[in-house]
């Protein structure tokens, strides 16, 4: 259950931060709790409270300004069962989005596309090549990934090698899928000036 600024953390999530991050550090103040899950002080004190009335947390005040918090064997449980729920949600979203990349990609095999490169060496790319690693049953192999980033050619995206585009006549690949959203009009472009098959070229982002 790792910080994700995709997500918007529910009451929930920050019960569960809270009762983490206090089983890993006992020392740690309200002050640095409230800045990792995003809320006032004020409203970190109103949620430890409420979770020692609860029995998830017992606290030991050394001074006015010195405090110990721990985690009770009922808040390790009830940590257990949060982290059992974010999981399983989670699951559901990737399986949608999952579903959602493997249409995609069903679409481009009724195309006849079965050999391809991927143009950008990012998130999207990443996740494309994981779900054809996962999935067997997708007749779908990535050559290689495109990249204009220096640093990123001659290094491998999920095994699969970075390249840059002037080593792409050392492939025989049936279109090239642009996998960027930030570049896609750039690289469209690039692709076309160098008298690229417009026909080829595949976009994951219409």
């Amino acid at each position: 259950m790792s910080d994700n600024s995709f997500f918007k953390p529910t009451l929930l999530y920050k019960e569960f931060m809270i009762l983490d991050l206090i089983e890993k550090d006992a020392n740690i103040t309200q002050r640095e709790i409230s800045k990792i899950i995003g809320v006032a002080v004020s409203m970190t004190n109103a949620y430890i409270e409420n979770f020692v009335e609860k029995g998830l947390i017992k606290k030991k005040k050394h001074s006015t300004k010195t405090v110990e918090y721990f985690i009770t064997k009922i808040g390790v449980e009830r940590k257990k069962v949060l982290n059992i729920s974010y999981l399983n949600a989670s699951l559901n979203i990737y399986k949608s989005a999952k579903e959602n990349i493997v249409e995609f990609l069903d679409q481009i095999i009724a195309k006849g596309y079965k050999n391809i490169l991927l143009y950008g060496a990012g998130e999207v790319a990443e996740i494309l090549l994981q779900t054809i690693l996962i999935d067997s049953q997708i007749p779908i192999d990535v050559l290689a990934v495109i990249d204009d980033d220096k640093s990123k050619q001659g290094k491998t995206l999920v095994s699969t090698k970075i390249i840059s585009l002037d080593s792409i006549n050392d492939y025989h690949f049936d279109g090239i899928l642009i996998s960027s959203y930030t570049n896609q009009k750039l690289i469209f472009d690039k692709l076309l000036a160098m008298n690229y098959q417009k026909e080829n070229i595949l976009h994951f982002f219409d």
